[in-house]
């Protein structure tokens, strides 16, 4: 088993079980499970699988950060609660949390992102009792191994540490500094290295994004009266580009000098000026492959808190993520701007109290949506967010024969205004997907609809393209995504537009 269960850890079903929420950011499913799969490479993860129910065919809800994370805490698609880029990207006060709903069962919750954009200023911390997330210095600057968190002081309400000169927007100057970084990370890289060296951190936190979560875990958690339940949020970030060289492990000088030769250029790329050559793509890929050992060891520091305070026994624990990242397939590198296989498949995990289903697959498509409505079933909720959604802890699941959507919403033209007209409009278009069986439905803001034969295992690969005229069920699950696109049209044409939001986030730069 994962822990040592010794010690006098409540019985399940004593009070609600606590509750475990981590979000490996931009970990796509067919690459982890590629490394999970080399014996050793990621062992505690190995371990924890195999007390978790396992769904093959979990789908993000949007295709970057704030969309996902928000259904994440609503149970609610991106055109339901409204916070993506074309509206501003902000989670506004109409939509219930599930931080909500579990604080007023009696839980204690807490909220610790590695993301800044995840954050108060989103919208994304409503409901938690204390909220601490990563400021943009922290991502780029990993060697200053902070204890506590960057957080700029956007007006929230909950408990947070603000450091000096993170209350005011970045400067240009700021803004630059962080473009450069981006596009040469033999630079970043280096930045690290020495200043690791300088203030001793360099073997351990100045990999990790937002060092100081795993001492703010142990000592919330110290805080909590046993009776109590809890409800824990952590978002951790290695696997989010720009990446160092060793990813959380140490490389050879002539590895480290063919990663100082490539860029990991995100800004240009957007822009429409840099396409990434095949060294330079193997080089990102293969720290992008590295980072996911850095958050196996993050990821088992988090769970051996809840094993010394004698809760693990009595948690659910949901592993997952909001999104994947994508390798130049049909020509995208990173993520945001498409719903292909390697963007919208994403690891599920739901390990139960006790956690002792020995690793069960549970077929069919199960979306983010699903989680809020398995965290509500804790506490005796019968729905929760979308009417779709259904609890994962379910024997049935209801998953074989429910559609589970996907959306892109886009670039906004005032981000890219020097870019080629073509390339904007290859980044800045509203999509959805639906998944349902063997098929998927890919519907686009014009009225067209692709539709693709595709099986759950096929998860980092090219779904086939099939004609839907002789094949009513493509037929109908087309209308689906069609009636889906309409919908988010005419909702993000009727929500008001948050341009200070966006303008306040577009600063942070990670």
């Amino acid at each position: 088993m994962v822990g040592d269960r010794s010690g006098s850890a409540p019985a399940p079903g004593a009070r609600p079980p606590d509750v475990l929420l981590v979000v490996l950011d931009c970990v796509r499913a067919d690459l982890f499970d590629a490394e999970l799969a080399r014996a050793g490479s990621l062992p505690f993860l190995e371990r924890l699988r195999s007390e978790a129910l396992v769904f093959p065919g979990a789908v993000a809800t949007g295709s970057w950060t704030i969309p996902s994370h928000a259904s994440l805490f609503t149970g609610l698609y991106p055109w339901d609660h409204g916070a993506h880029s074309r509206a501003g990207p902000l989670l506004g006060p109409g939509s219930e949390t599930i931080a909500e709903c579990l604080g007023r069962a009696g839980y204690a919750t807490a909220f610790y992102s590695g993301n800044a954009y995840v954050q108060d200023a989103t919208g994304l911390s409503r409901g938690f009792d204390e909220a601490l997330w990563a400021g943009g210095r922290e991502f780029f600057l990993r060697f200053l191994g902070r204890t506590t968190a960057s957080c700029p002081d956007l007006g929230s309400a909950g408990p947070v540490h603000v450091l000096p000169g993170d209350k005011e927007p970045p400067s240009r100057f700021r803004q630059f500094a962080i473009d450069t970084l981006s596009r040469a990370p033999a630079v970043w890289d280096s930045l690290n290295r020495i200043g690791g060296k300088v203030v001793g951190t360099y073997d351990g936190p100045m990999r990790e994004v937002g060092s100081w979560i795993e001492p703010s875990v142990e000592s919330w958690l110290a805080k909590q009266p046993s009776e109590r339940p809890v409800f824990l949020f952590v978002n951790l970030i290695e696997a989010h580009e720009p990446y160092l060289a060793e990813a959380g492990f140490s490389v050879g000088a002539r590895r480290w000098l063919g990663y100082a030769r490539a860029r990991q250029d995100s800004v240009l790329y957007v822009r429409g000026h840099w396409h990434p050559s095949p060294t330079e793509l193997a080089s990102s890929k293969a720290s992008y492959v590295r980072s996911l050992r850095t958050l196996d060891r993050r990821v088992e520091k988090i769970v051996q808190a809840f094993v010394r305070h004698r809760r693990w026994e009595n948690t659910l624990a949901v592993l997952t993520s909001d999104h994947g990242q994508a390798f130049l397939e049909n020509d995208t590198i990173y993520h945001r701007f498409r719903v292909d296989e390697p963007i919208s498949r994403i690891p599920l995990w739901v390990r139960p109290p006790g956690g002792r289903p020995a690793g069960e697959r549970r077929e069919g498509w199960a979306s983010l949506i699903d989680i809020p409505r398995t965290l509500a079933s804790l506490v005796g909720r019968e729905t929760f967010g979308d009417p779709s959604a259904r609890s994962l802890l379910a024997d049935d699941g209801g998953l074989a024969d429910r559609p589970v959507y996907v959306m892109t919403d886009g670039i906004r033209p005032a981000e890219i205004p020097h870019a080629p007209e073509a390339w904007r409009r290859f980044l800045d278009r509203l999509e959805v997907a639906v998944y349902r069986g063997s098929t998927k439905a890919l519907a686009h803001e014009d009225g067209s609809v692709d539709t693709f034969r595709i099986e759950v295992p096929d998860r980092g690969g090219s779904p086939v393209r099939l004609d839907a005229e002789g094949d009513p069920e493509l037929r109908e699950l087309g209308e689906l995504a069609r009636r889906a696109v309409e919908l988010a049209s005419a909702r993000i044409a009727s929500q008001p537009y948050h341009g200070s939001v966006e303008r306040r986030i577009a600063g942070w730069g990670y």
